[in-house]
């Protein structure tokens, strides 16, 4: 690799028997500052890196955790959500009695259907999901009571306005019911704190992308400092602001596309390493949940957002030093 420094792009037109057109010569000016902002970067490569691996740092923090958000609301999806209503039922209440309940539950108009669990049933089910039921069973009797899985009709209690938790403090009073738990409750207090957390998120991101902007300004900045003496003979030479910022624009706009592609290897890896506890802590419960990665959508996100921040910096550092020599 050589040790000589990339000059600014050149303000020679080019020697043609006839004009170049205003297309071609606006095409051969961009490529010139492509050109001059990619050897910048070849020429640097342990502040390039340095950059970039601050950048990637910075981007990958509030893209993790925006996905980490993804992942939880998974579990408030509509799918989830259809309110069931636990009816645990009282000891002295037989299978059969349960059974009577559930028929009567059912011709009730807010009621969509009931299904009946019985003291076997919800053993069997506590065995798969703890591994404890040997211990319920030296206690010679099962404990565990009869319940019913009841499923409201919710357009019927939007149209009596009425609430869940109302609805259930009308099926306390049958004197066989014990206590209701509604299923929900859990969703809608998930709910609540990933509120919270977005806004957190929202905070941290925008602190973060402030960092990414400073980041890049500095080093163009640094740039442009070691290139000042060139930058005052182009301007001397009749070059324009837009030209002379140009090719800086283009390095801030490298530093950050490729400073979000090291932000989503990072995220990606990270994702990686959390996949199997998550099924291992998923299965524990007998569920079946998935760690979504980033989609396409969020990747073309992060990088226009990585692009634009590299660019504002460097225009921002580019404009400053342009005004300060004005």
């Amino acid at each position: 690799m050589s040790d000589s420094k990339p000059a600014l792009p050149s303000l020679r037109k080019p020697q043609t028997k006839t004009s170049p057109s205003r297309l071609a010569s606006w095409w051969n000016q961009q490529a010139a500052a492509i050109k001059f902002s990619m050897e910048r970067l070849w020429f640097n490569p342990l502040s390039t890196w340095m950059t970039l691996a601050a950048i990637a740092i910075a981007l990958s923090l509030p893209t993790g955790l925006n996905l980490m958000l993804k992942n939880l609301q998974s579990l408030t999806d509509s799918k989830r959500e259809v309110p069931t209503m636990s009816l645990f039922l009282k000891q002295s209440v037989s299978e059969q009695q349960a059974k009577d309940l559930a028929e009567l539950l059912s011709d009730l108009p807010e009621v969509s259907k009931v299904e009946v669990v019985t003291k076997e049933q919800a053993l069997e089910d506590f065995r798969k999901i703890t591994g404890f039921a040997e211990t319920l069973e030296t206690l010679g009797e099962n404990p565990l009571p009869n319940v019913l899985i009841l499923t409201p009709r919710l357009s019927l209690l939007s149209q009596q306005e009425t609430t869940t938790e109302q609805f259930a403090e009308k099926l306390k009073k049958y004197s066989q019911i014990e206590s209701v738990q509604i299923d929900v409750e859990w969703v809608e207090r998930l709910k609540a704190i990933l509120e919270i957390a977005q806004r957190v998120v929202l905070v941290v991101g925008l602190l973060l992308s402030l960092t990414v902007l400073l980041v890049v300004g500095n080093t163009i900045r640094l740039d442009i400092e070691n290139r000042k003496d060139e930058i005052y003979v182009t301007r001397l030479l009749g070059a324009t602001n837009q030209y002379i910022r140009r090719p800086f624009i283009y390095g801030g706009l490298w530093l950050g596309l490729f400073g979000g592609i090291l932000s989503l290897v990072i995220v990606q890896l990270a994702l990686l390493l959390l996949v199997p506890p998550v099924q291992h802590l998923s299965s524990l419960y007998g569920g079946e949940f998935t760690l979504k990665g980033v989609d396409t959508v969020m990747t073309l996100q992060i990088l226009a957002a990585s692009c634009a921040l590299g660019m504002a910096g460097a225009w921002l550092a580019a404009s400053q030093h342009l005004w300060k020599e004005q």
